[in-house]
């Protein structure tokens, strides 16, 4: 036990040398880490830089083969339907591919807003000057590592739009999220009868080549489920076999009526179904995060920021108020664009308007930055414990 404790103090009488050899007041241990990570940052900034064109092409071909797919499968079966599903149904999915196409392409294309280059600094109301491009940066303006410029109100750099979100595209960026959902939602639930029917059909374990193909996206099932089968073969026969022939001509009609069903419709409704339902997930999380920025009024940069901030404001005793939040409608008016000129029915189809403003000045809620509040600490710290996107997305 004597030489235990020995060590212990040793390790902590070494550890105490470090930390006082190493500490600086004027700093968090923070940087260090970020210094450390470095070259890492370094590798992941010129590698989404070049890997942008591949995630748009990427993000066209599997758009592309979902469309594909919804007209060779899905669209016979919605013609069995009535008269008014019909219409229903074709107006609906080609008026969301019209507004992902449009709100992806300005989103790719349409540049976030660059800051006016060698104006003069006194020109720009609250304007500094950034460190890596040596130009005059106005408020809520960002520079992007990959992109090795500032942007206008930068939100964050899309590698799926192999570009910066910022003030002149966020817009676009929203909506094709919000459309893309809404198109994944749509054509998950509407192959959803056919997907069973494909998934669950007992010729799937007949058939070697469609369990094969039923089974890709989950390797080593098929194998699993051929060894089964030939243990319960006895010499050549198996009553399981014969009672899954009387399985397959009792099963049920297919949806559209079909009686011959292709090994390629069986691939293609899988992999439909389960590549529109995992993308539903996903964008589920990723909008609700974006629009709750967006109702408070800020970006995915100035969440940390304003927490960093409220945090120094709640050790003194001092609450923190958002200069540029306006109240959750006003700020999803300013995102949309909404004014006198545009109304709703050019955010519900594709509309190139731009914002409201030029994204170098900014309104202020004419609200005090800080203001006394005792129990400023108590609320920052509450908050921050049940904030799960701010626990989530640190980074």
């Amino acid at each position: 036990m004597n030489i235990l404790r020995r060590i212990k103090r040793q390790f902590h009488y070494l550890l105490y040398i470090f930390r006082s050899l190493t500490f600086n007041a004027s700093r968090h241990n923070f940087h260090y880490v970020d210094s450390a990570m470095e070259p890492l940052f370094w590798f992941i900034d010129k590698f989404t830089n070049y890997m942008g064109l591949i995630f748009v092409i990427l993000v066209t071909i599997l758009t592309s083969s979902v469309v594909i797919l919804w007209y060779m499968f899905l669209r016979p079966v919605i013609l069995t339907y009535s008269a008014t599903w019909i219409i229903l149904h074709f107006v609906y999915a080609h008026y969301l591919l019209m507004n992902i196409t449009f709100h992806y392409y300005k989103g790719v294309f349409t540049s976030p807003g660059i800051p006016p280059q060698s104006a003069p600094i006194e020109s720009i109301r609250g304007a500094v000057v950034c460190k890596k491009c040596i130009q005059p940066k106005p408020p809520r303006a960002h520079h992007c590592s990959i992109c090795n410029k500032c942007y206008l109100k930068m939100d964050h750099h899309c590698p799926w739009m192999n570009n910066c979100i910022g003030f002149y595209n966020h817009r676009y960026f929203v909506s094709f999220c919000i459309f893309m959902w809404l198109g994944t939602i749509y054509v998950s639930t509407s192959c959803f009868d056919l997907f069973t029917y494909h998934f669950w059909h007992p010729g799937t374990l007949l058939d070697p080549a469609k369990r094969d193909k039923s089974l890709v996206f989950i390797p080593g099932i098929g194998e699993i489920i051929q060894v089964l089968m030939n243990r319960i073969q006895i010499n050549g026969t198996s009553n399981y076999m014969g009672g899954l022939e009387k399985m397959i001509t009792d099963y049920r009609t297919h949806p559209a009526g079909s009686e011959d069903v292709s090994s390629w419709e069986h691939m293609g409704i899988i992999y439909l179904f389960l590549i529109t339902a995992s993308v539903t997930i996903a964008l589920s999380a990723l909008n609700l995060w974006h629009m709750m920025l967006i109702l408070r009024g800020e970006t995915s940069i100035e969440v940390h920021i304003n927490s960093s901030e409220q945090e120094k404001a709640a050790i003194h005793g001092m609450g923190y108020n958002n200069p540029y939040s306006h109240g959750w409608r006003n700020n999803l008016r300013f995102l949309l664009g909404l004014r006198r000129d545009v109304t709703i029915l050019n955010v519900l189809f594709p509309s190139a308007h731009h914002p409201a403003g030029d994204g170098i000045t900014w309104p202020n809620n004419k609200k005090p930055v800080h203001y006394p509040d005792p129990l400023a600490y108590e609320k920052y710290t509450k908050s921050q414990r049940f904030n799960i996107f701010r626990i989530c997305c640190r980074c």
